[in-house]
Parts: C-alpha cells; sequence; structure tokens
C-alpha cells in the first residue's frame, strides 16, 4: 500500500536527482490527487489533467499498435510535464523548467515508479 510518505520520499529522490524539477505528483487513476508538493489552487486540475493525458497516451500508443505505455511528455517553452502510469491505480507526474535533462528525469522516475508499484501489490494496467 502505497502512503503519502512514499510519495513524498519519491519526489525528494526525483529532486535530488535531477535539478530544475518544479512540481511531483502522484495522482489516483480516478483522478484524485494523492501527493502534490504544488500549490493547492490548482491541484485538483493538474490531478486530473495528468490522467486524461495518461490515457490519451495510452490509446495513442494503442492506435499505432503499441503497448506498455511508459512516458507521455508534453514540452513546452519554459518547461515540460513527464507523466507515467504506476500500475493501474497511479500516475507519477513530474514538472520540470525548460532545458531539464528529460533522459536523465526518465532514468531517474523509472526506480521511483518501481518502488511505487511494489508498494502497492504489483497492479499494473
Amino acid at each position: 500500500m502505497i502512503i503519502r510518505q512514499n510519495a513524498q520520499q519519491a519526489a525528494a529522490s526525483l529532486r535530488h536527482a535531477v535539478p530544475g524539477i518544479r512540481r511531483v505528483v502522484l495522482v489516483q487513476r480516478d483522478g484524485t490527487p494523492f501527493s502534490d508538493d504544488g500549490p493547492e489552487h490548482d491541484r485538483d486540475q493538474l490531478a486530473a489533467l495528468v490522467i486524461a493525458g495518461v490515457e490519451m497516451a495510452h490509446h495513442t500508443a494503442a492506435g499505432a499498435s503499441l503497448t506498455g505505455l511508459a512516458t507521455f511528455t508534453v514540452k513546452t517553452e519554459d518547461g515540460a510535464v513527464v507523466a507515467t502510469p504506476v500500475g493501474d491505480r497511479f500516475a507519477l507526474a513530474v514538472v520540470v523548467e525548460a532545458g531539464v535533462n528529460l533522459v536523465l528525469l526518465n532514468r531517474a522516475m523509472q526506480p521511483q515508479v518501481e518502488h511505487l508499484l511494489a508498494l502497492d501489490g504489483g497492479a499494473v494496467a
């Protein structure tokens, strides 16, 4: 079972490994924010958008005959959002500043996702 402290530890590990992280969010797959180290005023909206993005990325991959969604990235002029499913119950999203090494971020996210997935009993989407 994942508790908020697990999510906060994952966020701290990511911030330590990758400079330029603005926000780390763990969202339940129903769109409810579980843990978010960002501002409260847009917490619900971001959580819903992360889940919508994960679902859209999943369907886009399936439409291209690809399976096993690993991550999706929305890159803008001033930053990026990188999100990945964590089994069938959560999604992890990281908001970063422009210029952050997204390959390094993906590499840093993978062990955190695996750890959270193990805590959640290995539930896979």
